[in-house]
């Protein structure tokens, strides 16, 4: 997607509008893998474990939790991650309950700040209306023009985030689920972390020289596709659209 955008930023006769879709675009990115972290922080921090407070992971500081790969990863392909906030499950009240719940407040955080953003996008076009706005090149037309396409690079970031963390492969938020409910060594469990990383790995490269070949072989797209366009329906009854 940066790319893209770099690549449409070259060839626009407005470089300004230009740049404000890419500062939009890595702004999102920010705010979608540094809030998530920081829900799985809060969440293990309410079921009893400090590890992420006193490592000072529960900031909204974005050095914290910058990860340099993950985010060109976001950024360029289209999923990544941030550093890990620090969880010891040992602390939790309940184990099963703390892994749960802080397993999956990342990709709840994820699905709330897409349901948010496809809001704010409904708003914006309730308020405007049939005004002509952007026929002049003023303040008001890349303000808005920008928070347009914050919003909707908001939406689609985070419903990536939450599809793809939601896969139950290690070591991905979904994996984490099944961890917790599955009986003590479960041996997909035990398979996930052997081999889970290269599992991941292999099927995303599989899938993308698949997808080279026609888009309907793409599993790994086709998936995060149906489970975004399912969730963009799901808002638009919710807004009552």
């Amino acid at each position: 997607m940066l790319i893209s955008l770099i690549t449409m930023w070259a060839s626009m006769d407005d470089k300004i509008l230009g740049l404000l879709y890419i500062v939009a675009y890595l702004i999102a990115i920010l705010c979608a893998i540094i809030l998530h972290e920081l829900a799985h922080g809060l969440v293990a921090l309410w079921n009893g474990d400090y590890t992420a407070k006193m490592s000072g992971r529960l900031s909204l500081n974005p050095a914290k939790h910058f990860d340099p790969i993950g985010f060109l990863m976001l950024a360029i392909v289209g999923f990544g991650w941030a550093r890990p906030v620090p969880i010891d499950s040992r602390n939790f009240r309940n184990y099963k309950k703390g892994m749960v719940t802080t397993s999956l407040a990342g990709v709840v955080c994820n699905f709330i700040q897409a349901f948010f953003a496809t809001a704010a996008i409904a708003i914006l076009a309730a308020i405007l209306g049939d005004r002509v706005i952007f026929e002049s090149r003023n303040a008001a037309y890349y303000f808005l023009s920008f928070l347009l396409q914050l919003f909707s690079f908001s939406a689609t970031v985070n419903l990536t985030l939450f599809a793809f963390n939601l896969i139950p492969i290690y070591p991905l938020d979904g994996f984490r689920v099944v961890e917790a409910l599955a009986k003590p060594y479960n041996k997909y469990v035990e398979f996930n972390y052997r081999y889970g990383s290269f599992l991941m790995l292999g099927l995303l490269l599989l899938s993308t020289v698949l997808g080279y070949i026609s888009p309907y072989l793409d599993v790994f797209g086709l998936y995060m596709n149906a489970v975004r366009d399912a969730m963009l329906k799901l808002f638009d009854l919710i807004l009552g659209g």
